[in-house]
């Protein structure tokens, strides 16, 4: 009797270990074309993918200039430009030199420069993204420099030495193949502007599996 007991509460203890590890998988929230941040829910949504177009030379940052209309900002996008709406705004995110031309919009913010890895071309991935308290990324890595802007609420950026705990107004760039991890902690919804300019060649993401996944540092 004692040994099924003891079977019954090991096969008990492993079903609540792999439900935490299932429902730890539901609510890593992965970027998609479209996804239901656009509809004002839980999500990260692939704004725009394209290649950057001209030769790079000198510094390159990542501009975010707001705009009163979704029009204007499209009109004043250049190739190297996105234009979207985006928590209760409309944002014109351009990557190129340090330059005070802000295309008609109002400055929000300078963003670099963005280290590089070597590569022939680079493509542009604009995300945006909206995350309740408690909600995570996946554990992943970026083949190019990731860059930040936090629209609203608080998020922390976990990595293997150490945590970044980012405010609405802040903006950050993680270096390229750096492994990490977004968490929100705030009571309040996270709203985020992303980028990254990654080598053309390579998938601008790769999720890391549990087993492949470090221990990475939270915010406290």
């Amino acid at each position: 009797m004692k040994k099924l007991l003891s079977i019954l509460l090991l096969m008990f203890a492993l079903f609540e270990i792999s439900s935490a590890q299932g429902t730890q998988d539901r609510s890593a929230v992965k970027c998609a074309a479209d996804s239901p941040e656009r509809r004002g829910e839980e999500g990260c949504t692939i704004l725009a993918s394209r290649r950057l177009s001209g030769a790079i030379t000198g510094a390159i940052y990542w501009h975010i200039d707001r705009f009163k209309s979704l029009e204007d900002a499209k009109k004043a996008a250049g190739p190297n430009g996105v234009a979207a709406e985006a928590h209760s705004g409309v944002w014109l995110m351009t990557v190129e030199g340090n330059t005070r031309d802000h295309h008609g919009g109002r400055h929000v913010a300078l963003i670099g420069p963005l280290n590089l890895p070597a590569a022939e071309d680079y493509t542009m991935r604009v995300a945006s993204s909206l995350l309740k308290q408690g909600a995570s990324t996946p554990v992943h890595i970026h083949s190019g420099p990731e860059a930040w802007f936090i629209v609203v609420g608080e998020q922390c950026l976990e990595t293997e030495k150490t945590a970044h705990r980012l405010k609405a107004g802040k903006s950050f760039v993680l270096a390229t193949d750096q492994i990490h991890r977004g968490r929100v902690q705030s009571a309040e919804m996270r709203g985020a502007l992303a980028l990254v300019l990654h080598d053309s060649k390579r998938p601008a993401s790769h999720d890391l599996t549990e087993s492949d996944a470090p221990l990475l540092t939270a915010c406290r």
